[in-house]
C-alpha cells in the first residue's frame, strides 16, 4: 500500500470528521470527496467503503438524500464482498438515516433491525446502544410507543452494562416520555427523575435542565401545579447561573403560567418581567409575553401598567400583521378604557377591535371561496357546497354582498341533486 496515499488519505478524512462533528457540512463533504479520490488509487476496499459512509453521512445532512443512498449502497456492496458485518451495519444505518430524512419511517425501521442483525459481537457495544436509540427514536416518530419503549429499554441495559450513564440518563428521558404517551404517567415520572439524578450526578447541565423542564410539563399536563413548580424553578436557577438567557426567557414564561394558576400573582409578574427582559427581538413571542403582563397587571388591579403593556403589544401585533391577536388586545384594551372611566377611548379601541376582526374574517371569506371555486372546477360538488355555504355564512357575518354566493350554492346545489339521481 502507499503510505504516502494512505497518510494524505488520513489527514483528509480527520479534517471531514472534524468539520462534520462542528456541522460543517459542505466543508465535511469537500474533505471527504477528496478522501474518496485518494482512497480509489489505494488497494484497500474497506478504506474505500469507509469514505463512502463518511461522505454519504456528509450528504445526508445537507439533504442530498439520493447521492447519500448511492453512496450508502456501494459502501454496503464493497463491505458484503468483504464479509466486513461492521461496515455492513454502518451502511444499513446510513440507508435508515436516509429513509428517515425523506420522511420513510417503516423503510427506515427495515434499515435499522438490519444494522442491529449483522453488528458484530466483537465491535463496541455501545455503538449497538446507539443503534437501537436510532431504532426506537423512529419508533417514536412513527408514535409506537410500545416498541419505542422496549427498544430504549435494552439501549438502555447495554448503556449501564459498559459503563456509559450519560446515554443512560438520556435514554431514560426517552422511555419517560414513550411511558408519558401511554398514559403511564407514574412510569413517566420515574424515569424522568432517574435522569435527573444520573445528570445531576454527572454535572450535565443542559440534560439536567431539560429534564427537569419535562417534568415539569407532565406535572403541568396532570395539573400538579405545585410539582410542576419546583421543577422549573429549579431549571430557571440553572439557566441564570449559566447564562443560557434565551432558554430563561422561554421557561420563565411558562413557570409564569403555573404560577398564576396557583393564584401567586406578584411571582408570576416577578417571572414574566424576567422572561420579557431575556427576550431581545420585537416578535411575535416579545409580543404575546407583553398581552400576558397586560392580562397578570389586570387581574392585580394595576390598570395604568396594565394598558402601557397591551398598547405595546398590540403595536408590535400590528406591525407583525397579526390581526387576529391585534383583535384580542384592542378588546382589553377597551375593557381597562372603562374601567379607567376613559369612555371615548374604550369606544375606539372597540371599533378597532370590530376592523381588526372583519379584516381577518375577509381573509378567510377570500381563502373558503377560492377553494369553493377549486372544487366547483374540478367537479368535486359536495365539497364545493360546503365551502359556498362557509362562505356565505362569514359574509353574512361582516355584512358583505352575498346575493353571488347565495346563486352559487343554489348552482352547485343542483349538481349535487343531479349527481345524486
Amino acid at each position: 500500500m502507499n503510505e504516502n496515499a494512505l497518510e494524505i488519505w488520513r489527514t483528509l478524512m480527520e479534517k471531514g470528521t472534524a468539520n462534520l462533528g462542528q456541522a460543517e457540512y459542505i466543508r465535511a463533504e469537500d474533505f471527504f470527496r477528496r478522501s474518496l479520490r485518494v482512497a480509489n488509487q489505494l488497494d484497500a476496499p474497506v478504506i474505500k467503503a469507509f469514505t463512502l459512509r463518511l461522505l454519504a453521512t456528509a450528504q445526508v445532512k445537507q439533504g442530498k438524500t439520493e447521492a447519500a443512498e448511492r453512496g450508502f449502497r456501494e459502501a454496503l456492496r464493497i463491505c458484503e464482498e468483504a464479509s466486513n458485518l461492521k461496515g455492513m451495519s454502518e451502511a444499513y444505518a446510513g440507508l435508515a438515516s436516509v429513509a428517515v430524512e425523506t420522511n420513510n419511517l417503516e423503510t427506515a425501521i427495515v434499515w435499522y433491525k438490519r444494522a442491529i442483525q449483522v453488528y458484530p459481537s466483537t465491535s463496541p457495544q455501545l455503538r449497538l446502544a446507539m443503534l437501537h436509540s436510532d431504532l426506537g427514536q423512529v419508533y417514536s416518530a412513527a408514535e409506537r410507543w410500545k416498541e419505542a419503549q422496549a427498544t430504549y429499554g435494552y439501549a438502555m441495559e447495554l448503556c449501564d452494562l459498559y459503563g456509559y450513564p450519560k446515554g443512560e440518563g438520556e435514554l431514560s428521558v426517552l422511555i419517560g416520555e414513550a411511558c408519558f404517551r401511554q398514559g403511564d404517567k407514574a412510569g413517566a415520572q420515574s424515569y424522568i427523575l432517574r435522569s435527573c439524578q444520573i445528570f445531576a450526578k454527572l454535572q450535565e447541565r443542559n440534560s439536567l435542565i431539560n429534564a427537569l423542564q419535562y417534568f415539569a410539563f407532565m406535572k403541568f399536563e396532570q395539573q400538579e401545579l405545585e410539582a410542576a413548580r419546583e421543577s422549573l424553578q429549579r431549571a430557571v436557577v440553572l439557566q441564570v447561573h449559566y447564562a443560557f438567557w434565551e432558554e430563561v426567557s422561554e421557561s420563565s414564561y411558562f413557570l409564569a403560567k403555573i404560577l398564576q394558576g396557583l393564584d401567586l400573582l406578584d411571582e408570576a409578574h416577578y417571572y414574566l418581567k424576567l422572561s420579557i427582559e431575556c427576550t431581545h427581538e420585537e416578535n411575535v413571542g416579545m409580543a404575546l409575553r407583553l398581552l400576558s403582563l397586560g392580562k397578570l397587571l389586570t387581574l392585580k388591579q394595576d390598570f395604568v401598567a396594565a394598558k402601557e403593556s397591551i398598547i405595546q403589544a398590540a403595536s408590535l401585533f400590528e406591525h407583525l400583521g397579526d390581526d387576529l391577536r391585534l383583535g384580542e388586545a384592542y378588546e382589553h384594551l377597551a375593557f381597562l378604557a372603562d374601567c379607567l372611566g376613559q369612555e371615548e377611548e374604550a369606544e375606539k379601541y372597540r371599533q378597532e377591535s370590530i376592523r381588526t376582526h372583519v379584516g381577518q374574517n375577509v381573509v378567510s371569506l377570500s381563502a373558503v371561496q377560492r377553494l369553493a371555486e377549486y372544487y366547483e372546477q374540478r367537479h368535486n360538488y359536495l365539497d364545493a357546497l360546503q365551502c359556498y355555504w362557509q362562505s356565505l355564512q362569514i359574509a353574512r357575518e361582516i355584512g358583505y354582498e352575498t346575493k353571488e354566493l347565495e346563486r352559487a350554492v343554489q348552482r352547485i346545489s343542483k349538481r349535487v341533486r343531479k349527481k345524486k339521481r
